[in-house]
């Protein structure tokens, strides 16, 4: 239908509400199956009307071979080779002696905030997003939204999230820098605009830098700071009602109040950028919807869009010449059931080919407080990296407020750039909501990660034997689970059975979503 546009823009909504209200997908499908199709059927009618996409590989690329295959799968395939692809010989980073200079790291992941949240309304509307005016009023009292924030499908007021960042400042005044890794706008996806996600982001980052003031930055973009949402158009797009630079330049503006004026050209390109840190240390911020299989434009180009792996490439070739140590951060999790396969694996033979360079990752987007470990292509159960995932501040849903600290081997000679350890911390909304509007929520450490895991230290192999003993101990995987959703009450009243905890512990040891063997 798109294809040949026999049928007008009307009929196709009307058609997708109608087929909403069939399925009682949700509970107002004029406004939220309407409103999502009004917005992204111009970007998916242009898309279409390249005659670049194969229709028969969309549910393939969508479900990632769970449901449905790739009718023409030759067309996505493709690869990146450094130019260097001789692995130098790895040597496996000491401790450092007691007493060394170590860096503390905060780390900010999925704040979500909603401008409209609405203490008292209705927070189980059926809908992507509640608790806001819109959402209806509630029948029974338990169905009305706290004061702090809920654990239903509800993201965060602006009092909360300026509350924990004051909280935040006054815990750790010692910080170094920052990692901010995306997603600040809410989930209200069915009513987007670009003006609405440029005021979100302008005051988050006005926030973070009244509170932290003097302290580095170093953000990225998650997938909801784009309109329509999950949408990132490869840089050659130029059309502006389709492509993705209004959002790249914003970033730019944004986060040059942190970054040195030299990585503006490729954050305006592509939306990543590499910066030194200290002489030594370097940040690679990632565009990682790039690999996003909710991003339309995925079906648009798969091969490496913006040549942002091929850059990285290069700016990792460059930096094992230099002799640096690299932290890669970004949104999405390579990995994750919604970045795409291919992408995924080309990564991962990067991180593989550059062991020794790549100290460390940083990822969000989940929500939950994880990890994953990548392993040798070779000796494929030697582990070679952790990727550390950050729990979101948002509670959306059944989750605590949380964020991260971490500590990280610091400026010497021969120092390792790794993570030394890492803190989690939350504040419970349950008990937050029961004090009231008159009480500071408390922020505490839920735990410490060497402490709570009895581990040496947080090195590849480390975190491998704590999944080999996780598997074996079902208490400590219940340990593991619990703070997974940062002691939320309700989710973790709900316990893990047998395959929730198959499905946890396969998370942790898929870096290709296609290549399952370790789970």
């Amino acid at each position: 239908m798109l294809e040949n546009g026999t049928v007008t823009d009307d009929q196709i909504i009307n058609y997708i509400i109608d087929t909403c209200a069939r399925l009682n997908i949700f509970s107002n499908p004029d406004q939220v199956c309407g409103g999502m199709a009004a917005i992204a059927l111009p970007t998916i009618k242009y898309i279409f009307s390249t005659g670049v996409v194969i229709p028969g590989n969309i549910c393939g690329m969508l479900l990632q071979g769970q449901e449905c295959g790739l009718s023409d799968p030759e067309p996505l395939e493709w690869t990146i080779a450094p130019s260097s692809n001789i692995k130098p010989p790895v040597n496996q980073p000491s401790q450092p002696p007691t007493g060394s200079p170590t860096i503390k790291v905060l780390h900010l992941a999925d704040i979500h905030y909603d401008p409209e949240y609405l203490a008292g309304s209705l927070a189980v509307c059926g809908d992507p997003l509640c608790c806001r005016a819109s959402s209806g009023d509630f029948v029974n009292a338990t169905d009305a939204a706290g004061y702090w924030g809920d654990y239903r499908t509800c993201d965060l007021p602006w009092y909360l999230i300026e509350n924990s960042v004051s909280q935040m400042a006054s815990l750790h005044p010692d910080v170094g820098y920052i990692i901010w890794t995306g997603d600040l706008t809410p989930h209200d996806v069915w009513s987007t605009a670009k003006d609405e996600n440029i005021m979100i982001i302008d005051r988050l980052m006005t926030l973070v830098a009244q509170y932290f003031p003097g302290v580095p930055v170093y953000p990225t973009l998650g997938n909801h700071e784009s309109h329509p949402v999950n949408t990132f158009a490869p840089p050659e797009i130029t059309d502006p009602e389709f492509n993705t630079a209004w959002l790249y330049d914003e970033a730019d503006r944004q986060w040059a109040r942190w970054l040195p004026a030299e990585v503006s050209s490729t954050i305006r390109y592509g939306g990543f950028y590499t910066a030194l840190v200290q002489p030594g240390l370097r940040i690679v911020s990632m565009n990682m919807n790039y690999c996003y299989t909710l991003n339309y434009w995925t079906y648009y180009k798969s091969q490496d869009p913006a040549s942002s792996l091929l850059w990285l490439s290069q700016v990792l070739e460059e930096a094992e010449l230099a002799g640096e140590k690299v932290h890669i951060l970004s949104h999405i999790p390579p990995g994750n059931g919604d970045c795409w396969t291919i992408f995924s694996r080309e990564f991962s033979k990067l991180i593989n080919r550059f062991e020794s360079t790549v100290a460390a990752q940083f990822y969000g987007h989940t929500h939950k407080d994880e990890y994953k470990i990548f392993y040798d292509t070779v000796d494929v159960n030697r582990p070679v990296n952790v990727a550390f995932i950050a729990p979101s501040l948002t509670t959306y849903s059944k989750l605590n407020p949380g964020y991260r600290t971490y500590t990280v081997d610091g400026q010497r000679p021969d120092s390792t750039w790794s993570v030394l350890d890492f803190n989690t911390y939350i504040m419970n909304l349950t008990d937050a909501n029961q004090k009231g509007s008159e009480v500071d929520p408390v922020w505490y450490e839920l735990y410490q990660a060497k402490q709570e895991y009895n581990l040496t230290d947080l090195t590849p192999q480390s975190m491998d034997e704590l999944f080999q003993r996780m598997k074996a101990d079902d208490a400590l995987f219940q340990l593991y689970y619990k703070n997974y959703y940062k002691n939320a009450d309700e989710a973790v009243a709900e316990g893990c059975n047998n395959r929730c905890k198959s499905n946890m512990l396969c998370r942790i040891v898929t870096t290709d979503i296609a290549d399952q063997s370790k789970c």
